[in-house]
């Protein structure tokens, strides 16, 4: 068997003989990842079956050799095809399990013991419909008012929006062409020039260039603020792309929430599929992160205390803890949710998908620091990989204690995990080297390389007001320790800490009027008739003015008016 992946090269010549059972992956891929170990596992177990006919196993890279992929139907990864003679005749689309893939395996083995007694397959009487390929020719779709409508219509898309002018725009233009061709035939990789096309980007708040956009298949559209090289890009993709809830056996829990920092578990009636496709409707904004897994096993209905009355339940689990949820969704109908009960779980998906403790990077900042539920955010300013190192240690130390203090769900004020009620707190450190001078604008941190961690500069943020606390209320510095950081927290959470602006008074009066200014704009495009009846009243009053103060003056015997009275 090759040890090495199969290439255009040496595809066709290879497996041009006898029965090939090839697994396409990408190395981006999360379920490729996890697939590995069994996959290992099959190709020594088949290599030692004296069983005739042997069977070959292989692989196909496809992040390197995507046309191979487009050429074998390639449309998720991993996929396992099993070829015979050079043709593919069958994907394998059951559970990735040892004995099944075995029993796959042998089925195949089966049908070609005897090949010429075997009568070929007559050919079916109606063709099914063929599927819509996205992309077909691995290029950028340029697109306008009427060309992404209609490319929307046939499914997803990722939509750069652009300025001819923009330096950043130039640079990512390459990338964005090799993204076009890795996705060929899966996904619509789109551009917008919006000198050429301004209502079109408005009607998707385009603020700046470039503006990254995925539609899903539900029209959700979700702008793009991480990382922009080829590999990130990739990988969002992969996972917006990829299905929303993921079946799992029991014992694969833990497995998945020690990959994850944040995993959500479906848990529903074995009888009763019909929630997934309504839960993953739901989820649409998440695009696949987090992932939701799901299983409809009574051991984890019991273990996790899920009330008979609910016909399911949705848990947040975080920082690798597979045993307490931090918060708990519970679910009243199946079929068909109300439009209430659908809004009110697509924004408990959204409100909990923050880790407890992250870094902020460049790509983790919008995420984190401007997530809708608007968190209060702890930033530890830290200098060097080996100090970061040391903070992020002692800050997962500090959130297991501020989750034990909170009854598991790391929310001030919340009860319990069906409170859904509480101020989500997460737990982070900065590069107090890269981002120094912001650190410095926003929170007043000086610049100090400190060797004792609860001498590590520490803030608490609520970004979304431009407001942070630097101290405990008592007139001490906050500092990474639980004595002092806690409390705080709490303080802050209930509006019994006095903070600080994250602005100075010229930049804050600079904000309201812009945000005024902002404001009559809207009301503005939005009552056109408003606006005329106010410059007509305003053209009034000015003529009634002019008409009291300079046409109904008394005027003097020599007709001057008293205003304008010569004194020569």
């Amino acid at each position: 068997m090759p040890e090495e992946p199969l290439t255009p090269d040496n595809f066709k010549s290879t497996i041009k003989d006898g029965l090939w059972f090839i697994e396409h992956f990408s190395p981006y891929c999360g379920h490729c990842k996890h697939f590995f170990p069994t996959w290992q596992q099959l190709v020594k177990d088949v290599a030692n079956d004296p069983a005739q006919p042997p069977v070959y196993l292989a692989q196909v890279n496809c992040a390197v050799n995507g046309d191979l992929c487009n050429a074998n139907g390639v449309r998720g990864y991993p996929q396992l095809n099993m070829f015979y003679n050079g043709e593919s005749v069958e994907q394998f689309r059951e559970a990735r399990e040892l004995d099944i893939l075995k029993a796959f395996i042998q089925k195949h083995r089966d049908a070609h013991q005897e090949d010429a007694k075997s009568p070929p397959s007559p050919p079916p009487t109606e063709e099914a419909p063929a599927p819509v390929v996205l992309n077909p020719t691995g290029t950028v779709l340029v697109a306008d008012d009427k060309i992404l409508p209609s490319a929307l219509a046939l499914g997803p898309a990722f939509i750069k929006f652009y300025a001819p002018w923009c330096g950043h725009c130039k640079k990512l233009a390459p990338t964005w062409d090799l993204l076009a061709q890795h996705m060929q035939n899966r996904l619509t990789i789109a551009e917008v020039d919006c000198e050429a096309h301004p209502a079109l980007c408005k009607s998707y708040n385009v603020n700046g260039y470039p503006t990254l956009v995925y539609v899903n298949q539900a029209g959700v559209r979700s702008e793009y603020n991480s990382g922009r090289k080829l590999e990130q890009l990739i990988a969002f993709v992969e996972k917006a792309s990829a299905p929303a809830v993921v079946a799992i056996k029991p014992d694969e829990l833990e497995t998945r929430v020690k990959e994850d920092d944040v995993a959500y578990l479906l848990l529903h009636p074995a009888d009763d599929t019909s929630i997934i496709s309504t839960v993953a409707q739901a989820a649409s904004p998440l695009l696949g992160s987090p992932r939701i897994y799901t299983s409809p096993t009574t051991i984890f209905l019991s273990r996790f205390h899920i009330p008979s009355s609910a016909k399911w339940a949705i848990l947040a689990l975080k920082d690798h803890d597979a045993l307490t949820p931090t918060s708990v969704f519970y679910g009243t109908a199946t079929t068909e949710l109300s439009s209430a009960e659908t809004a009110a779980l697509s924004r408990w998906l959204l409100a909990n998908r923050l880790p407890t403790v992250t870094e902020l990077t460049q790509d983790s900042f919008q995420g984190v620091m401007n997530a809708p539920q608007n968190p209060l955010v702890v930033i530890a300013a830290a200098h060097g990989k080996a100090t970061r190192e040391r903070v992020q240690e002692r800050l997962r130390d500090l959130a297991a204690k501020w989750r034990a203090r909170t009854a598991g769900t790391g929310r001030a004020g919340a009860k319990d995990a069906t409170d859904l009620n509480g101020r989500e707190i997460v737990f982070t450190s900065m590069d107090a080297e890269r981002w120094g001078d912001w650190i410095k604008s926003m929170y007043g941190i000086k610049e100090t390389k400190v060797k004792d961690l609860d001498d590590v500069p520490v803030v608490i943020a609520d970004h979304k007001n431009l407001i942070y606390y630097d101290d405990d209320g008592h007139g001490s510095s906050l500092h990474l320790s639980a004595s002092s950081l806690l409390p705080a927290i709490e303080a802050a959470a209930s509006g019994k800490l006095s903070p600080k602006n994250s602005e100075n008074f010229l930049e804050r009066m600079a904000r309201y009027v812009n945000a005024k200014i902002t404001s009559a704009e809207s009301y503005i495009v939005e009552h056109p008739g408003h606006l005329v009846f106010i410059v007509v009243a305003a053209v009034g009053m000015v003529g009634w003015v002019v008409k009291r103060v300079v046409l109904d003056a008394p005027g003097d015997e020599y007709g001057y008016n008293q205003k304008g009275r010569r004194v020569d």
